[in-house]
């Protein structure tokens, strides 16, 4: 009786001691399992901070291909413009030496001057028929009226040229030295008056 007590107390401690392997095996187990689950809680944050840096950073990109585009398209009506007052000038020069032949050839004919009066009527016409409707010389124009001062977009609505037309002849006039332009407030003022009103 004795045996089969001792051999029942022995195959209970062999039964609890493989219960306890198996108990610290198990906690092994769930310890690694939670080392990963904090690695992979780790990267995943790793992972959302990077996806927010790419998302501020494709942002950032996109507004600096809009603002290329948005300036490629003023550049292209810039030179559109600038195409368009070189045409213009051509004209005027063409139409200047057109003049001035004509001018020698009455000259020849007469042998005599012009009178001022004449060549100013030429000049007048010229003015009025082409410079006038630039925006340089309508600015400048503008400028020598009433108003000592004028705000870009009185000048604009004034002109009746688009702004950016406008925006250039005013940058144009003030490297000339013919305005002082504040860019920031867009007040232009005349610096000399050309001719008395």
């Amino acid at each position: 009786m004795a045996e089969e007590e001792k051999d029942w107390n022995a195959e209970a401690s062999k039964v609890t001691k493989k219960v306890q392997d198996f108990v610290e095996e198990m906690a092994m187990a769930l310890m690694e399992e939670q080392k990963l689950r904090e690695t992979a809680e780790a990267r995943i944050d790793e992972l959302m901070k990077e996806l927010e840096t790419n998302k501020s950073k494709h942002e950032r990109l996109q507004r600096t291909i809009t603002e290329l585009k948005s300036s490629a398209e003023e550049g292209s009506q810039l030179r559109e413009e600038r195409d368009a007052l070189k045409n213009e000038l051509d004209g005027i020069k063409t139409q200047l030496e057109r003049m001035s032949k004509t001018y020698k050839e009455l000259v020849a004919e007469k042998e005599a001057t012009i009178p001022v009066q004449e060549l100013l009527a030429l000049y007048i016409a010229l003015l009025e028929d082409v410079f006038y409707a630039q925006p340089h010389a309508k600015t400048l124009f503008l400028l020598h009226g009433r108003k000592k001062q004028m705000t870009r977009d009185e000048i604009t609505k004034t002109a009746g040229h688009e702004a950016t037309a406008i925006r250039k002849a005013l940058g144009d006039l003030s490297r000339a030295d013919l305005i002082d332009y504040d860019v920031e407030t867009g007040n232009a003022k005349l610096k000399k008056r050309l001719y008395p009103t």
